[in-house]
């Protein structure tokens, strides 16, 4: 009789122990699950911000063309003295990786008298935005990106 009821005995802790494999695997389901969620999460947030990253490096550049431009522009009109800058140009990009972007490329030239010597002075104001006309006061893109560059060319 005794090893009838130490058999029996046995018999009821195994059963206990599988009873505590079923809440086991529910939880570490459950963990899997919330860790793969939080992983998503995460992976579109950081394509979210790649993506403004990618159109703020496209506007700059956009803005740093414009002023080699413009640039170029100012050294060729200066010629004798001219009273007045290029006029104001929207540079486009067709064609290249910065095809949605546009340049409004603005100049403004002053000149400075120093010991008797005048220097002509251009200020060259690009705005770049991926929504012309730049800059916008109301754009209409909910990922409107703009950026601008402000040089000074001197002669």
């Amino acid at each position: 009789m005794s090893a009838m009821c130490h058999n029996a005995r046995t018999r009821r802790r195994s059963d206990a122990r599988q009873g505590f494999a079923l809440p086991t695997a529910i939880f570490l389901m459950v963990i899997l699950a919330l860790l793969g969620a939080f992983v998503v999460r995460i992976n579109s947030i950081q394509t979210g911000s790649l993506a403004l990253d990618v159109r703020g490096t496209g506007a700059y550049q956009s803005a740093r063309a414009g002023t080699e431009w413009g640039a170029y522009q100012s050294l060729r009109v200066i010629g004798p003295s001219p009273a007045a800058c290029f006029a104001s140009t929207n540079l486009t990009f067709a064609g290249t990786s910065l095809a949605p972007f546009t340049a409004t490329v603005t100049c403004a030239r002053t000149t400075a008298d120093e010991l008797g010597i005048t220097q002509t002075i251009d200020q060259i104001i690009v705005t770049a935005c991926n929504e012309p006309p730049c800059p916008n006061a109301t754009p209409t893109l909910a990922n409107y990106t703009e950026r601008r560059i402000t040089i000074t060319v001197g002669q």
